[in-house]
């Protein structure tokens, strides 16, 4: 096509009789082009939207059973969450307690990244679904973590987000010219600079679990709360988070593949292990939220929370069962 479109535009040009260079042709070539793309665009579109949601209806039915639970489970950890939030919030005690605070802003994200997690599942991108599943899986750990350490732990996460925000200003004002926008002014660095030292009183490994567990990294706060035993998937999903060499039929999505290729677009195998997961991480992250202060004497009733967990724990074990069953079809 590249071919007969430069000679084309050079036919066309030396029609002219003008002087004119080889840039010119290929100028020419890709000005002729952009327009025969902008009149047929809609069209070539219109055939990958259909091509795209006839897979996703396909797909759809070989994993449907797994599905129609993982969407079940999702809306039962929402229906959950917003039950607590609301008896919590009629409660003076709790409006502002940190921990809780904490635990439903957690459990908000949770609820979202997992309804992430459905949709990448659904278009066939298991690998891009493990990988968001990470975040999930991050959250769960701090969650526990802070569950376990209490208000302290949840003052001292809330503060380290400050930090975080303060760091993000810096890098940014670090490009904001050269990437044509506006600087912070310098009250405003200022300023953002004192409650980042105010925050970590001068220290350069500040963290908000160090206080409490003595360990700032991940893999040490996941041991502390029982999650060590996901090293190996956390690993795995890793990988589709950073830019590394794999072998493609190493992928999720070629777990069924014959033979090597070259995967660029959706697939329907390998959903089982991100669906699972999933569910088992939400499941974590809810129980978290729903049961905090549980050990205590407070005046939080917890009838409704433990019959939420009853049916999240079962749900979450159907979603496994599910797409186990649906994977060996």
């Amino acid at each position: 096509m590249f071919k007969q479109m430069l000679e084309h535009a050079e036919k066309e040009l030396e029609r002219l009789e003008e002087p004119f260079e080889y840039n010119d042709v290929i100028e020419l070539a890709t000005k002729k082009l952009i327009t025969s793309l902008n009149e047929t665009e809609e069209s070539q579109v219109k055939d990958l939207i259909n091509s795209n949601d006839e897979f996703i209806k396909n797909n759809r039915k070989r994993w449907e059973v797994g599905f129609t639970k993982l969407h079940v489970l999702r809306s039962l950890s929402l229906e959950a969450g917003m039950e607590f939030q609301k008896q919590f919030l009629s409660i003076p005690e709790y409006k502002t307690d940190p921990l809780l605070g904490v635990l439903m802003r957690q459990h908000a994200n949770a609820c979202r990244i997992t309804g992430e997690i459905i949709h990448l599942l659904e278009g066939g991108y298991p690998d891009a679904a493990l990988a968001r599943w990470r975040t999930l899986y991050e959250i769960a750990v701090t969650c526990l973590v802070i569950q376990k350490y209490g208000n302290g732990a949840a003052i001292e996460y809330i503060k380290h987000g400050k930090v975080k925000a303060v760091e993000g200003m810096e890098e940014y004002q670090k490009t904001a010219s050269e990437m044509g926008l506006k600087p912070y002014s310098e009250e405003e660095m200022n300023e953002a600079r004192s409650l980042k030292e105010e925050i970590t009183k001068g220290k350069k490994h500040y963290h908000w679990a160090l206080e409490y567990t003595g360990f700032s990294k991940l893999e040490k706060l996941r041991e502390d709360v029982g999650l060590g035993k996901w090293s190996h998937n956390y690993k795995w999903a890793s990988r589709g988070v950073h830019a590394d060499y794999r072998d493609m039929l190493s992928l999720s999505a070629m777990s069924e593949a014959k033979n090597d290729g070259l995967l660029v677009g959706s697939s329907n195998s390998g959903l089982t292990e991100p669906a699972h997961f999933t569910a088992i991480t939400i499941s974590q992250i809810t129980s978290a939220f729903l049961l905090a202060y549980i050990q205590e004497d407070t005046q939080l009733n917890y009838t409704n929370s433990i019959m939420f967990m009853n049916l999240i724990s079962h749900y979450s074990n159907d979603v496994g069962d599910a797409f186990l069953c649906a994977s060996q079809l």
